[in-house]
């Protein structure tokens, strides 16, 4: 657990959720969302985290239902990179298996530390599946998501980032074809020294 804690470097931005493992349900507070995937995909997707709107083939699930999770066989797992982090340290200790996963989401905070390189390495290691990134804002919003080049992450229309905020805007063109603002994070040192 300690080698875990390490490798995470990211502080809990989200509670466990509450409602019946394996079932829809609301969130707290913040509005939900419509879950959108950086590919095309319609298949099972488990959810361990609150404020997306539950659909067709979404189920939300408690970080700690194996067996759910299991039973479900879902293509696809969105989760804060604390819980995703936990899963894979559990699948390489042999106490998970999940064999149906295609990629993975990636949940991150703009006050938490990014997804790193080393994050990446661990759950490719664990489940050999791609993973994407995607931030919320302090309200529990998707803001910005990275595409399939993995070059940063794409800025929602409209959205008005704060004055001293960790990442810095590309403006450059994305090989994905999207024309929007991409974020990539500042160095925690550069950050430091900058403010």
């Amino acid at each position: 657990m300690l080698l875990l804690s390490l490798l995470r470097g990211a502080r809990r931005s989200d509670a466990p959720p509450d409602g019946t493992p394996g079932r829809p349900r609301r969130g707290p507070a913040n509005p939900e969302e419509t879950l959108r995937f950086p590919l095309a995909f319609a298949g099972p997707t488990a959810i361990l985290t609150s404020g997306f709107r539950p659909e067709k083939n979404v189920r939300v699930f408690a970080p700690t239902d194996a067996a759910g999770l299991r039973a479900f066989a879902p293509q696809c797992l969105v989760a804060p990179l604390d819980e995703a982090l936990e899963l894979a340290d559990q699948k390489l200790r042999g106490l998970l298996e999940l064999p149906s996963l295609e990629f993975a989401i990636v949940l991150t905070g703009v006050e938490d530390t990014p997804l790193a390189d080393h994050h990446r390495d661990l759950l490719w290691r664990a489940f050999g599946i791609p993973v994407f990134e995607q931030l919320r804002n302090e309200q529990g919003r998707v803001i910005a998501r990275e595409c399939e080049v993995h070059a940063g992450l794409h800025l929602e229309a409209g959205v008005v980032l704060p004055e001293a905020f960790p990442f810095c805007q590309l403006h450059d063109h994305c090989e994905c074809g999207a024309e929007t603002v991409r974020l990539q994070p500042v160095p925690r040192k550069r950050a430091a020294a900058a403010a």
